[in-house]
Protein backbone atom coordinates (compact mmCIF):
# COMPACT_ATOMS: atom_id res chain seq x y z
CA UNK A 1 0.00 0.00 0.00
CA UNK A 2 1.43 3.33 -0.81
CA UNK A 3 1.93 6.14 2.28
CA UNK A 4 -1.11 8.65 0.87
CA UNK A 5 -3.38 5.43 0.67
CA UNK A 6 -2.29 4.86 4.21
CA UNK A 7 -2.55 8.04 5.44
CA UNK A 8 -5.95 8.64 4.15
CA UNK A 9 -7.56 5.41 5.55
CA UNK A 10 -5.95 5.89 8.77
CA UNK A 11 -7.61 9.45 8.68
CA UNK A 12 -11.09 7.95 7.82
CA UNK A 13 -10.82 5.36 10.39
CA UNK A 14 -10.03 7.69 13.28
CA UNK A 15 -12.66 10.18 11.94
CA UNK A 16 -9.50 12.96 12.26
CA UNK A 17 -11.77 15.39 9.44
CA UNK A 18 -9.89 18.24 9.66
CA UNK A 19 -6.89 16.04 8.08
CA UNK A 20 -8.77 14.88 5.14
CA UNK A 21 -8.41 17.59 3.09
CA UNK A 22 -5.10 18.86 4.26
CA UNK A 23 -2.95 15.46 3.61
CA UNK A 24 -1.94 16.19 0.50
CA UNK A 25 0.04 18.74 1.98
CA UNK A 26 1.53 16.39 4.87
CA UNK A 27 2.13 13.43 2.65
CA UNK A 28 4.62 14.27 0.83
CA UNK A 29 6.71 15.80 3.88
CA UNK A 30 5.38 13.21 5.94
CA UNK A 31 7.36 10.58 3.15
CA UNK A 32 10.62 12.44 3.52
CA UNK A 33 10.57 12.46 6.91
CA UNK A 34 10.18 8.73 7.32
CA UNK A 35 12.60 7.91 4.56
CA UNK A 36 15.10 10.20 6.94
CA UNK A 37 14.08 7.50 9.74
CA UNK A 38 14.42 4.78 8.02
CA UNK A 39 17.96 5.52 6.77
CA UNK A 40 19.02 5.70 10.42
CA UNK A 41 18.99 9.56 11.13
CA UNK A 42 18.16 10.68 14.61
CA UNK A 43 15.65 13.24 15.23
CA UNK A 44 16.16 15.93 17.16
CA UNK A 45 12.59 17.99 18.05
CA UNK A 46 13.13 21.59 18.27
CA UNK A 47 9.56 23.49 19.88
CA UNK A 48 8.72 27.49 20.39
CA UNK A 49 8.58 28.25 23.82
CA UNK A 50 4.70 27.67 24.03
CA UNK A 51 5.28 24.13 22.23
CA UNK A 52 7.57 22.91 24.39
CA UNK A 53 5.75 20.21 26.11
CA UNK A 54 4.61 18.54 23.09
CA UNK A 55 7.91 17.71 22.90
CA UNK A 56 8.31 14.69 25.41
CA UNK A 57 4.89 13.92 24.14
CA UNK A 58 6.21 13.39 21.15
CA UNK A 59 9.45 11.16 22.15
CA UNK A 60 6.67 9.17 24.79
CA UNK A 61 4.37 8.77 22.07
CA UNK A 62 6.86 6.92 19.41
CA UNK A 63 8.48 5.38 21.55
CA UNK A 64 6.15 3.47 23.75
CA UNK A 65 6.66 0.15 25.75
CA UNK A 66 3.04 -0.70 25.50
CA UNK A 67 3.19 -0.82 21.82
CA UNK A 68 5.26 -3.55 20.19
CA UNK A 69 8.02 -1.93 18.02
CA UNK A 70 11.40 -3.67 16.73
CA UNK A 71 13.39 -0.77 18.46
CA UNK A 72 13.15 2.79 19.47
CA UNK A 73 13.25 5.15 17.11
CA UNK A 74 16.67 7.55 17.76
CA UNK A 75 13.91 10.74 18.87
CA UNK A 76 15.43 13.30 20.95
CA UNK A 77 14.35 16.61 22.93
CA UNK A 78 17.11 18.61 22.01
CA UNK A 79 16.48 21.27 25.07
CA UNK A 80 17.51 18.31 27.04
CA UNK A 81 20.80 17.53 25.07
CA UNK A 82 21.68 21.32 24.29
CA UNK A 83 19.98 23.20 26.45
CA UNK A 84 22.38 26.45 25.75
CA UNK A 85 20.10 26.82 22.82
CA UNK A 86 17.27 28.82 24.39
CA UNK A 87 19.51 31.71 25.34
CA UNK A 88 21.50 31.62 21.38
CA UNK A 89 20.84 35.06 19.80
CA UNK A 90 24.17 35.11 17.29
CA UNK A 91 25.09 32.88 14.72
CA UNK A 92 28.40 32.03 16.59
CA UNK A 93 26.08 30.60 19.53
CA UNK A 94 24.19 28.11 17.00
CA UNK A 95 27.60 27.49 15.30
CA UNK A 96 28.75 25.93 18.24
CA UNK A 97 25.93 23.87 19.05
CA UNK A 98 25.58 22.84 15.55
CA UNK A 99 28.80 21.79 15.52
CA UNK A 100 28.31 19.60 19.38
CA UNK A 101 25.71 18.24 17.15
CA UNK A 102 27.69 17.14 14.05
CA UNK A 103 30.08 15.39 16.58
CA UNK A 104 27.78 13.49 18.82
CA UNK A 105 25.28 12.36 15.82
CA UNK A 106 28.18 12.27 13.17
CA UNK A 107 26.60 14.57 11.53
CA UNK A 108 23.58 12.12 10.60
CA UNK A 109 20.37 14.05 12.12
CA UNK A 110 17.60 16.22 11.09
CA UNK A 111 15.39 19.00 12.97
CA UNK A 112 11.94 18.44 13.58
CA UNK A 113 10.77 21.85 14.18
CA UNK A 114 7.17 23.00 15.60
CA UNK A 115 5.98 26.49 16.51
CA UNK A 116 5.90 29.96 15.22
CA UNK A 117 8.66 31.40 13.31
CA UNK A 118 11.75 32.32 15.50
CA UNK A 119 15.87 31.98 15.47
CA UNK A 120 15.20 28.34 16.10
CA UNK A 121 13.70 27.58 13.32
CA UNK A 122 16.15 29.95 11.36
CA UNK A 123 18.44 27.36 13.00
CA UNK A 124 17.28 24.15 12.26
CA UNK A 125 16.33 25.31 8.60
CA UNK A 126 20.12 24.88 8.28
CA UNK A 127 19.67 21.33 8.05
CA UNK A 128 18.48 19.57 5.01
CA UNK A 129 15.55 17.14 4.93
CA UNK A 130 14.40 18.48 8.06
CA UNK A 131 10.75 18.56 9.07
CA UNK A 132 8.87 21.81 9.75
CA UNK A 133 5.20 22.30 11.24
CA UNK A 134 5.75 26.32 11.46
CA UNK A 135 2.52 28.36 12.80
CA UNK A 136 1.39 31.51 11.07
CA UNK A 137 4.06 31.40 8.34
CA UNK A 138 3.44 29.48 4.84
CA UNK A 139 7.18 28.79 3.96
CA UNK A 140 8.27 25.88 1.41
CA UNK A 141 8.56 22.70 2.48
CA UNK A 142 6.54 23.30 5.56
CA UNK A 143 3.14 21.69 7.17
CA UNK A 144 1.43 25.32 7.79
CA UNK A 145 -0.58 25.52 10.95
CA UNK A 146 -2.66 28.46 12.92
CA UNK A 147 -1.16 29.04 16.34
CA UNK A 148 -4.41 30.74 16.84
CA UNK A 149 -6.85 28.10 15.87
CA UNK A 150 -8.71 27.09 19.43
CA UNK A 151 -8.02 22.90 17.96
CA UNK A 152 -4.59 23.40 17.82
CA UNK A 153 -3.22 21.12 20.53
CA UNK A 154 -5.83 18.45 19.18
CA UNK A 155 -4.46 18.45 15.92
CA UNK A 156 -0.99 18.60 16.90
CA UNK A 157 -1.51 15.28 18.43
CA UNK A 158 -3.65 14.02 15.54
CA UNK A 159 -0.55 14.37 13.18
CA UNK A 160 1.74 12.50 15.86
CA UNK A 161 -1.12 9.35 15.43
CA UNK A 162 -0.32 10.15 12.14
CA UNK A 163 3.19 9.79 11.83
CA UNK A 164 3.85 7.29 14.71
CA UNK A 165 0.98 5.12 12.78
CA UNK A 166 2.74 5.82 9.53
CA UNK A 167 6.52 5.13 10.75
CA UNK A 168 5.48 1.65 12.25
CA UNK A 169 3.58 0.64 8.93
CA UNK A 170 6.71 1.58 7.24
CA UNK A 171 9.50 -0.27 9.58
CA UNK A 172 7.53 -3.52 9.24
CA UNK A 173 7.24 -2.92 5.53
CA UNK A 174 3.74 -2.81 5.61
CA UNK A 175 3.62 0.64 3.34
CA UNK A 176 5.50 1.78 0.43
CA UNK A 177 7.20 5.28 0.98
Amino acid sequence: MDLNRFVIDFIRKKNIKWMEERRLDFVPLLSNFLIQILDGKSVLIITDGEREWFNDYIINKINNFSEFKPSFIPIFNIFKIAPQIKLARHPEQFDMIEDMLNIAFNENYIFWYIGKETNLLKFARRKPNSFFWIMDTDLSKNFYLKSLDERLNYKLIDLVEIINESLKAAIFGEIEI
